[in-house]
C-alpha cells in the first residue's frame, strides 16, 4: 500500500474546495487500497500570504466589501505576477519552502498535481524540481510540454492514474461514488460559509459553442441523482454551486426535485433558451435556486448565431424577465470582441444591457481570447480570422493571438469596455468585485 498525496496548486480564487481533485480523491478511495490524501496549497498560500483578508471574508460583515475586495484582488494580481516572473527567471517563488515542507511532512510515496488552470503551471514547475526524491505525477487540462519534462509521469485521466498506482487493470470499477469533501477543513476557505462545487454530468450536453474547448471529446453522461444527494449530505453543507457548463431544463427539474427537501441554497450556469419558462423557473426557485449565471454573451443576433450559441435576443430577454419575476438573481456572462464584431454591434450589446437593467443583477464580462481545440481555432476563416500567431513562453504553452479581416481587435474591444464601465456599474445591483468571488454573492441572495 502506497501513500498518494493529491495537490492543488496556487493560483486561483481560494473561496471553495476544488472539485476536480476531490472527485479524483473519491474515485481512488472507491477503487484502490492505497492511502489517499489531499493538500490544497492554493488555500495554504493565500492563508499565509493574506491572513487579514482571510479573517475578513470568513466573518461575512461586508459594509466595505467593494473596497476591500478591489484591494485584495490588486494585491493578489501583484503577488501572482511577481512570483510567476521569478519562476520564469529560474528563481524560487514566494513561500516555496513552506509549501514543499507541507508536502514532505505528509511523507508521500507519490505526489500527484492537478493542473486545472495555466496559472498553476508556475508553482507546479518549481515544486516538482524540489521533490527530487518523491515520484511526481501530473494531469489536468492545463498540463503542457514544459511540465511534462519535469514530471516523472503524465496521465490523461483518473482511469490511467488508477492503473498506474495499482499496476494493473481493474474491470470492476465503482463509478457511482460520493464525492467526499470531508477531507478538507471547509471553514478555512475565504468565505463566511462553505460553498460546495457539485457536478451532475460528465460534460456539456450542447458542446456546440464556437469559442468553447471544454471536454469536447468526452461523451455526455448524467450522474445518478442518488449519488449527487449522498455527496451533498456527506458534505453537511447547505450552499451549493452546480458547476456543469450547461444543464437542460428537464434534467434541471429532476435535480431541483431532489434538492428541495434538503433545504439548500444553490446556483448554476445555464444557457438562456425559451425552455426556461416562468413555471420552470418557479419550481427551480422553490428548490433553493437563488441565482443563475446566464451565458448571454452578446445582445446582437448575428454574433449569437456566429457563436453558435443556440440562443436569440428575444428569448434571452424573456428568460431574464422570467427569472427576475420568480425572485432569482441574474448574472449575465458577456463576451466582447468576438471576431468580426463591429463597434455598432458592441454598442447594440450595451444598449441591450441598459434596456434590461431591471432584470440583471450583475454583469460579468470578458474579452474574447482564441483557444486551441475550439471550432473557431479549427476553422478561423469562417469567423473572419486571417492569421493566428503563436508566441513562445518559458513555462506556459505559446501565447495565441490573431488578426481579423474586419471588426474589433482585442485592444479595441478592451478600450470600448473601459469606456462603458460606468454604464455597467449602474446596472449592477451587487458590487462588481463579486465577479471575483461569485460564491460570496450566493450567501447574500
Amino acid at each position: 500500500m502506497k501513500k498518494i498525496l493529491l495537490i492543488y496548486l496556487p493560483f486561483c480564487t481560494p473561496a471553495s474546495p476544488p472539485y476536480s481533485l476531490t472527485n479524483l480523491y473519491s474515485f481512488l478511495k472507491a477503487n484502490s487500497k492505497h492511502k489517499i490524501d489531499i493538500l490544497d496549497l492554493n488555500l495554504e498560500f493565500h492563508k499565509i500570504k493574506f491572513p487579514k483578508y482571510h479573517e475578513y471574508y470568513k466573518k461575512g460583515k461586508w459594509n466595505d466589501y467593494a473596497e476591500v475586495t478591489a484591494e485584495f484582488k490588486k494585491l493578489c494580481s501583484k503577488a501572482y505576477s511577481e512570483n510567476n516572473k521569478k519562476v520564469v527567471l529560474g528563481k524560487k517563488p514566494e513561500l516555496l519552502n513552506k509549501l514543499v515542507k507541507q508536502i514532505k511532512d505528509k511523507k508521500p510515496d507519490i505526489v500527484a498535481f492537478s493542473i486545472v488552470y495555466s496559472s498553476q503551471a508556475f508553482y507546479a514547475h518549481s515544486i516538482m524540481k524540489e521533490l527530487k526524491d518523491i515520484e511526481c505525477v501530473i494531469g489536468g487540462p492545463a498540463v503542457n510540454d514544459k511540465l511534462k519534462k519535469v514530471a516523472d509521469k503524465t496521465l490523461k485521466n483518473e482511469l490511467e492514474f488508477l492503473e498506474y498506482i495499482n499496476k494493473t487493470k481493474n474491470d470492476k470499477l465503482k463509478f457511482n461514488y460520493t464525492t467526499d469533501f470531508s477531507v478538507y477543513k471547509l471553514n478555512d476557505y475565504f468565505s463566511p460559509c462553505a460553498v460546495i462545487p457539485i457536478k451532475t454530468s460528465s460534460t456539456c450536453y450542447y458542446k456546440k459553442c464556437a469559442f468553447c474547448s471544454h471536454f469536447t471529446d468526452i461523451p455526455y453522461c448524467e450522474y445518478p441523482l442518488k449519488t449527487i444527494k449522498e455527496t451533498i449530505l456527506l458534505s453537511k453543507q447547505n450552499h451549493l454551486f452546480v458547476i456543469d457548463d450547461m444543464i437542460h431544463a428537464k434534467r434541471l427539474l429532476e435535480i431541483a426535485e431532489m434538492l428541495k427537501p434538503l433545504k439548500v441554497k444553490w446556483t448554476c450556469q445555464l444557457k438562456p433558451t425559451k425552455e426556461f419558462t416562468i413555471d420552470v423557473l418557479k419550481k427551480l426557485k422553490e428548490s433553493g435556486l437563488r441565482m443563475i449565471m446566464w451565458g448571454v454573451e452578446s445582445g446582437n443576433n448575428r454574433i449569437l448565431k456566429l457563436m453558435n450559441k443556440g440562443t436569440n435576443k428575444k428569448d434571452v430577454i424573456k428568460v431574464l424577465e422570467n427569472a427576475k419575476k420568480v425572485g432569482i438573481a441574474n448574472i449575465a456572462y458577456m463576451l466582447y470582441g468576438f471576431p468580426s464584431e463591429t463597434k455598432e454591434e458592441f454598442i447594440e450589446t450595451m444598449e441591450f444591457l441598459k434596456d434590461n437593467e431591471k432584470n440583471i443583477d450583475l454583469v460579468s464580462s470578458s474579452i474574447f481570447g482564441l483557444q486551441k481545440d475550439t471550432a473557431i481555432y479549427k476553422n478561423p476563416r469562417k469567423f473572419g480570422i486571417t492569421k493566428i500567431n503563436k508566441e513562445k513562453r518559458t513555462i506556459l504553452e505559446p501565447k495565441i493571438s490573431y488578426e481579423v479581416k474586419k471588426g474589433l481587435t482585442q485592444k479595441q474591444a478592451n478600450k470600448l469596455r473601459d469606456k462603458y464601465k460606468k454604464t455597467i456599474n449602474k446596472i449592477n445591483k451587487y458590487p462588481k468585485e463579486m465577479n471575483y468571488f461569485r460564491e460570496h454573492m450566493l450567501s447574500l441572495v
